[in-house]
């Protein structure tokens, strides 16, 4: 009696992954105007704080909005919440956005979508989400030529009278 061996569908492993990395982790945001040190912000969030749904609509928008690849998603284990931090952004006309941003997670998170599974993630306070940029605008100093530029535009004649 001869058996057919059943043929099962390879699955890519961490250990042929050529998208797991084994060296330090940052995430960049905005064509690097903000790098963030995933591993600082891995290591702040192993602090025991509870990890949080994150709504299905802003999973989507972070798989969206980033660069996935199929076969690391096959393997990662979407267990492991992923990370939020906070960031500022100065608009030209002074204002400052603040908003949040998932730094650590994206392939979880694409997981999670494609087995229908609900995503959890740690959210970094304002001062660890500080913490672990590693670059980003210096909101201050644009605020401050902001002003500057501003204050010359209300000094400038706006016409003669006639």
């Amino acid at each position: 009696m001869s058996r057919k061996r059943k043929s099962k569908k390879k699955k890519s492993s961490s250990k042929s992954c050529p998208h797991c990395s084994s060296g330090p982790e940052t995430f960049r945001f905005m064509d690097n105007i903000y790098n963030f040190d995933v591993d600082l912000a891995r290591e702040i969030v192993r602090d025991g704080r509870e990890a949080i749904e994150l709504e299905p609509e802003d999973v989507e928008y972070s798989v969206d909005i980033s660069r996935i690849y199929p076969q690391h998603v096959e393997h990662v284990n979407p267990i492991y919440p992923g990370i939020i931090a906070h960031i500022w952004y100065p608009e030209p006309d002074g204002t400052v956005l603040h908003g949040h941003v998932l730094i650590d997670g994206h392939h979880r998170a694409a997981r999670c979508l494609q087995d229908g599974l609900q995503y959890r993630v740690h959210i970094l306070s304002e001062d660890e989400s500080r913490r672990v940029l590693l670059t980003a605008p210096d909101i201050d100093e644009i605020l401050a030529q902001l002003e500057e530029q501003n204050a010359e535009a209300e000094a400038e004649p706006v016409g003669a009278a006639g």
